[in-house]
């Protein structure tokens, strides 16, 4: 059992206003996620064996940022509660001669646990670059069991099971504190509003081609409020700080099939990097496409 007084953290990180939801269809537990950046980040997907488990992951190669399943059906996908963080964080790791943070290696060493439990030992109890949680949002799952994390600098983390029954989403501001990531202003009513569309677009799925769809939709004329974001389509000058959806993410942790779909206008795909042996029979199954359905929602 996770005794959570036993927990310490401390942590800085790079904003990543992202969105990230987890729903049941059909029996299968789907993880789906918008990740935004401020920059256009080279992204790859590694397939490999880390201590014997299977793991596929997205690769930001430039901040070493890492997302993805194991072939235990273990699935983690992570949102920033981070407000004060720069948004420039591919500059910053390069004036710093190219030393990333240590999220990605969080994860990735997570994703090697073969038990759920032990992922989010692991995930909570980081012993590599720092003693530190992975912070911010974050949806840890398997097919049996599904939990979200929320952790702050300033906070221990709180960890809940999620109602299967319900669906489920996170944005960037506080759930379990209230006082964390967004509190106030045009930040927190982008936070909120793209929270209900997330929210909706879950209720109204039918299949999971329609999560990914829906959440490539423009909903609003205000591209702040939108879970799909484009900062080259701003028209008010007062909201040039947009970031930008790059990639989308679905993960189906029964059938362990990891879906991409890449924004070849906002991101760079390296493709799949496959270090697995040569005669190793992958149990993840990996689908790439393009982003398609940026389109206005019907009003």
């Amino acid at each position: 059992m996770i005794k959570l007084k036993d927990i310490l953290l401390k942590s800085k990180s790079p904003l990543r206003e992202c969105v990230i939801t987890h729903t049941v269809m059909n029996d299968k537990v789907l993880l789906a996620k918008n990740r935004d950046r401020a920059y256009n980040p080279t992204i790859g997907i590694v397939r490999e064996l880390i201590d014997g488990v299977e793991v596929v992951y997205i690769l930001d190669k430039d901040t070493d940022w890492s997302e993805g399943m194991n072939s235990h059906g273990i699935g983690i996908l992570n949102s920033a509660l981070m407000v004060t963080a720069d948004e420039n964080e591919k500059k910053i790791i390069k004036k710093k001669g190219g030393k990333p943070g240590p999220d990605g290696g969080k994860i990735r060493a997570a994703l090697a646990k073969p038990k759920l439990s032990q992922a989010i030992r692991s995930i909570t109890n980081y012993k590599g670059g720092g003693e530190y949680s992975l912070m911010g949002h974050t949806f840890i799952c398997s097919p049996k069991d599904s939990l979200s994390i929320e952790v702050t600098s300033k906070h221990i983390p709180v960890i809940n099971r999620l109602d299967k029954k319900l669906n489920h989403a996170r944005t960037n501001h506080g759930y379990d504190y209230p006082d964390s990531g967004y509190t106030t202003g045009k930040n927190k009513i982008s936070s909120e509003t793209r929270w209900r569309i997330a929210q909706k677009i879950l209720d109204t799925a039918k299949n999971p081609s329609d999560i990914l769809d829906g959440l490539s939709t423009y909903f609003s004329t205000n591209m702040r409020n939108n879970p799909y974001r484009d900062k080259d389509k701003v028209v008010n000058p007062s909201e040039k700080d947009v970031l930008s959806t790059s990639t989308q993410i679905l993960m189906n942790l029964n059938d362990l099939i990891f879906n991409v779909r890449i924004d070849k206008d906002k991101c760079e795909f390296t493709g799949i990097n496959d270090t697995t042996p040569s005669d190793y029979t992958p149990k993840i199954k990996i689908n790439v496409g393009y982003v398609k359905n940026k389109q206005s929602a019907r009003k």
